[in-house]
């Protein structure tokens, strides 16, 4: 494996890094005072990680301001060859392919006091930083908490909706 094919996997594969993704987005959820919804649900949670370690997927909601709305990265970028969507496509079996990771780290998150479960709502439990980490890493955190701040804006559905999850047994 190339380097930088090696790091890219190393960073997919940390827990810790994962818990800290998902407490990053729970507290921005938390941060938006007029949320139509109050809870972060399960749903919500497995959406995270094929958003945020997914080059594309990030780089679309980086480039977005927090200000703006979730469809924002939905939109064609005229500088790019591609449109913004087609990252977002293939968010479904994404999800399905890091549900794993999901897990572990969201159990290594209440585990570790970053998260916690209360009357079936998942919380943050500790303030989780507002600084920049260094990197890929603290791109991936960046990326995690203007998604906790747009999904907050929104009722599950119609977060889920947006990004044209598909619920099927």
């Amino acid at each position: 494996m190339s380097g930088a094919l090696l790091n890219e996997h190393e960073t997919m594969l940390n827990v810790g890094l994962g818990a800290e993704v998902l407490a990053a987005f729970t507290a921005a959820f938390w941060r938006v005072t007029e949320r139509p919804e109050e809870t972060v649900t399960m749903w919500h949670i497995a959406t995270v990680f094929p958003l945020v370690f997914h080059g594309a997927s990030r780089r679309a909601i980086s480039k977005r301001r927090s200000r703006s709305v979730l469809r924002s990265i939905l939109s064609r970028d005229p500088d790019n060859d591609i449109a913004q969507n087609e990252a977002i496509f293939s968010l479904n079996q994404r999800m399905r392919a890091m549900h794993p990771r999901t897990m572990r780290s969201l159990n290594c998150a209440i585990a570790w006091g970053l998260l916690g479960i209360e009357d079936g709502a998942i919380r943050a439990l500790s303030a989780s930083r507002n600084g920049s980490s260094a990197g890929e890493a603290g791109e991936i955190i960046d990326a995690a908490r203007k998604l906790g701040t747009w999904a907050g804006k929104l009722t599950s559905f119609e977060y889920l909706t947006v990004l044209g999850v598909e619920f099927r047994r």
